[in-house]
């Protein structure tokens, strides 16, 4: 029912799912079949799959790191707090935005 009311929440849970699981795969496996099986509307659950690549939320993953290590520069760098890192304004807000534009052009498609 709070999925039914709430449609955007379903994005929340790939998002944080994704985070802790390091995989898009696993996440869409895990959670979408679920989703839909409680009655998620089609709409919402293809509106909501760009929020499974929250991969670089944690500042753990080997691609976030190794592009931190090879900057030259310095400029890249994680910051002394856990979610304070050059990638994370950028990503959530790539997120968000595919998120809202499927909801947005998702009901002209399907």
């Amino acid at each position: 029912a709070l999925l039914a009311d709430y449609p955007w929440m379903l994005a929340l849970v790939l998002f944080f799912a994704s985070m802790l699981l390091y995989s898009q795969g696993a996440t869409t496996v895990a959670l979408m079949p679920a989703a839909l099986a409680i009655g998620v509307a089609p709409l919402t659950a293809v509106a909501s799959f760009a929020a499974v690549s929250a991969l670089f939320v944690l500042p753990t993953y080997p691609t976030l790191l190794a592009a931190v290590e090879m900057d030259d520069t310095g400029s890249t760098r994680i910051g002394k707090y856990v979610f304070n890192h050059p990638f994370f304004v950028p990503g959530v807000v790539t997120i968000a935005s595919a998120v809202a534009l499927g909801f947005a052009f998702g009901g002209l498609l399907i």
